[in-house]
């Protein structure tokens, strides 16, 4: 039985909603030209205004079908160019996140709708019918569908914005990790293992990446047998069926091995949906990209350090930490490794540490966004970010910028340093 989140991923991309959209204009053609049929049977005329001859009903028509598939056309190539030229520059992983886009989706949706109703008002036009209310709602389909266009051209051109982009990943980014904290534990996952009792291995179900893991029915399942579940894996990481999924630890029945690989479904390329850590590293991947030689955009990494920091210090400052789920009584049911702010900042800002080395605005961008994640963690967690601030110091000590240069910026980490101590 696929779970809702896997339902979801079927209304993505430009299939499933434009499709849809696009075949409702069929229904729409059949109701209204047999309500204006019953109405003219029931003695209705139309205005002179809206009164036209077949002929030219046709003519109408044929002109909005006509127009609007070379719409549908355009609007797919244009999709199609400036979406993959701009995640060529951005990101590949970007690619998903365009088609996702419900203006886009709608755009195309109503354009075929509108090519399908034409056609469809078309077929069905006889010399000794009336059509004139179906014209009407021709010509109100294709004003829609050219507002939808313009729409879609403003979308477009504030999608491929890196800054907006950047802005959106990090919005995602922040719901995600409001769910999370929603869910969070209070204590890490590898106090929760079970320490004594026999435990037995579940495999992975097949080759591919861990999406999510639904919690509610395994705790329930693992309550009624008494067991716990513990996942060796946690969502965003890859599995192939040599891999052990999870252990069983208290259930002698095997009757849990189906539901475990069921609550962890794999899939063929990794999903924000579920995966908190697909954000953080779809980040990342910008900055280290901007940050490469062949594109050398400072600024673009800037904007992305400074999103991601915003991100990581609400997560601490909120002791985001999931992985542990309990059933009614208390008692925990599954586990699996935890996702803290530290886990993900150890994911994130020790690659941007790496490839800032010599870049002096970068260099400033992230002691500004440690010290900003270091005043929102914990005092006790607040070690790992000094421990960065350390490695960012050394770092620029061995980069070849200007003694004067590395003697400001070492000098910023000391003070930031003795602030946070």
């Amino acid at each position: 039985m696929q779970t809702p989140r896997e339902l979801v991923r079927y209304f993505r991309g430009f299939l499933t909603i434009p499709a849809a959209i696009s075949l409702s204009g069929l229904v729409v053609a059949g109701i209204v030209f047999k309500t204006e049929q019953a109405l003219v049977t029931w003695g209705w005329s139309a205005s002179d205004w809206l009164s036209v001859s077949n002929r030219t009903a046709s003519d109408v028509l044929s002109a909005i079908s006509a127009a609007s598939m070379s719409a549908l056309v355009m609007v797919y190539s244009i999709v199609l160019l400036v979406y993959t030229l701009a995640a060529g520059s951005i990101g590949p992983r970007l690619l998903q996140r365009f088609g996702e886009d419900r203006v886009n989706q709608i755009a195309v949706g109503s354009l075929g709708a509108t090519f399908l109703y034409s056609l469809m008002i078309l077929w069905l036009v006889r010399d000794d019918t009336s059509v004139n209310l179906a014209v009407v709602v021709g010509i109100i389909y294709s004003i829609v569908s050219v507002l939808l266009l313009l729409l879609f051209v403003h979308t477009v051109s504030t999608r491929v914005t890196i800054d907006q982009e950047a802005a959106r990943i990090s919005e995602a980014l922040d719901r995600q990790v409001s769910t999370a904290i929603e869910n969070s534990a209070d204590i890490p996952s590898s106090e929760a293992i079970p320490e004594k009792g026999d435990k037995r291995p579940v495999p992975a179900s097949g080759t591919g990446y861990l999406n999510s893991i639904n919690t509610e029915e395994l705790v329930r399942a693992a309550k009624q047998a008494g067991a716990v579940v513990v996942f060796d894996v946690q969502p965003g990481d890859f599995m192939v069926p040599s891999d052990i999924l999870a252990n069983v630890h208290g259930d002698c029945n095997e009757s849990l091995n189906d539901l475990a690989q069921a609550a962890a479904p794999l899939i063929p390329a990794r999903d924000p949906n579920g995966d908190i850590r697909f954000s953080v590293h779809l980040l990342v991947e910008i900055a280290l990209r901007a940050l490469s030689p062949g594109v050398n955009d400072t600024f673009t990494a800037i904007v992305c350090i400074d999103r991601l920091s915003a991100s990581l210090a609400r997560a601490w400052s909120s002791k985001l930490c999931t992985g542990v789920y309990r059933d009614d009584d208390g008692a925990v049911r599954v586990v699996y490794p935890s996702i803290t702010a530290e886990s993900l900042f150890h994911d994130s800002m020790p690659a941007l540490r790496r490839a800032a080395r010599g870049n002096g605005l970068v260099t400033a961008a992230l002691i500004r966004a440690l010290v900003r994640i270091a005043e929102a963690a914990p005092e006790k967690e607040a070690w790992a970010v000094v421990d960065e601030l350390t490695a960012v110091r050394d770092e620029t000590r061995e980069s070849d910028m200007l003694e004067r240069d590395i003697d400001k910026f070492c000098g910023q980490i000391e003070t930031a340093m003795r602030g946070l101590s």
